[in-house]
């Protein structure tokens, strides 16, 4: 037989080697980061369509008018849509997203899995989208769409974090060498426990309370929409309410946390949390003693987004630290890996 050393292998039908074609963990990294932009992104362009009273600016979908997939005829079509257009963007980035984890030099079960949730999700929301539209804006679905919407925004910033460089080199000084950390997180389970009721009272925050008092306000999209019938002093009093259980417990962790000494970085990200609900707070109190004018509700949908994303970035950081779930002593990126998870 023939020696082919130092020549490209080839494929049995004669193509090159499909190694050729796959991308490192880096790569991927900025694919994930450009479909959380995106998916973040989409949220505050959905919420501009309702505050700018464009929910119905299209009477049909999935075309704009019957016989017309785009219309724009008036401000409120054309408002509409862009945000139906971009979506197109959102879908390409996470099929891009499936894509890359199933071209990574060194396949990873669990990003795989992340991402094809990605799909899915957006999937979901073309066809709850739709929904919306059909129900003329009713709240339920306006505040299912949102929901959704969040979902997707903490599946992607989990993404981006088991992308991340194995992190034992800043973890490795908080394991116990009686192996009652065996995660080496750093954190008891009491700890734990706290911070998984602190995200539960954040999920509250984000896809009940909030919610209630968009379907109940000025905003719905088209002045024709049905609301919940909610005083809004009610519905702001509720959410209040639930807003400061989650700072509250947050507050909770992170004195527990700095009392125990647990890594610098955990703290940082904890402390970045915070400070966004803390924020997020002062803007609404802000737009409800305003009147709840629309720029000022536009920007609490962002900070919403913005407290998705650093809740699930400090709850990954708490009992991931190493952005992949292995232990302390796995090999780096791009060392070569047994078993994949």
């Amino acid at each position: 037989m023939a020696a082919t050393v130092g020549r490209p292998s080839r494929s049995s039908e004669g193509g090159t080697s499909p190694r050729r074609y796959r991308i490192g963990l880096r790569t991927y990294r900025r694919i994930v980061a450009v479909a959380l932009l995106l998916l973040c992104a989409i949220v505050v362009t959905g919420a501009a369509v309702r505050l700018t009273g464009s929910g119905l600016g299209c009477s049909s979908w999935p075309n704009c008018e019957p016989g017309e997939f785009i219309e724009i005829g008036d401000p409120n079509q054309a408002i509409e849509q862009l945000n139906r257009l971009f979506t197109g963007a959102v879908s390409l980035a996470v099929m891009a997203a499936v894509l890359g984890a199933l071209r990574l030099r060194e396949p990873r079960r669990d990003l795989t899995w992340l991402s094809w949730g990605l799909v899915a999700g957006v999937l979901a929301q073309i066809v709850l989208g739709g929904i919306t539209v059909l129900v003329d804006l009713h709240p339920v679905a306006v505040a299912g769409h949102f929901l959704l919407s969040m979902i997707l925004v903490c599946d992607a910033t989990v993404l981006l974090w088991r992308t991340l460089p194995e992190r034992a080199a800043t973890t490795d000084e908080t394991i116990d060498p009686t192996g009652t950390d065996p995660t080496g997180t750093g954190t008891d389970g009491t700890d734990t426990a706290l911070s998984w009721a602190a995200m539960a009272s954040g999920a509250v925050v984000l896809a009940v309370t909030g919610p209630l008092v968009t379907g109940s306000g000025p905003h719905a999209g088209d002045l024709e929409a049905p609301r919940f019938g909610v005083a809004i002093p009610d519905a702001a009093r509720i959410h209040s309410l639930s807003a400061w259980l989650f700072c509250a417990l947050v507050v909770v962790l992170l004195v527990r946390m700095r009392m125990g000494d647990r890594p610098a970085d955990t703290l940082r990200r904890g402390t970045v949390l915070l400070g966004v609900i803390v924020a997020q707070g002062a803007l609404g109190y802000l737009q409800y003693e305003r009147g709840i004018p629309a720029e000022l509700v536009i920007g609490h949908i962002v900070g919403a987004t913005a407290v998705a994303v650093a809740a699930t970035w400090f709850q990954c950081g708490l009992l991931d630290p190493r952005g992949s779930g292995r232990s302390s002593h796995a090999p780096q990126e791009g060392a070569v890996r047994g078993g994949r998870g």
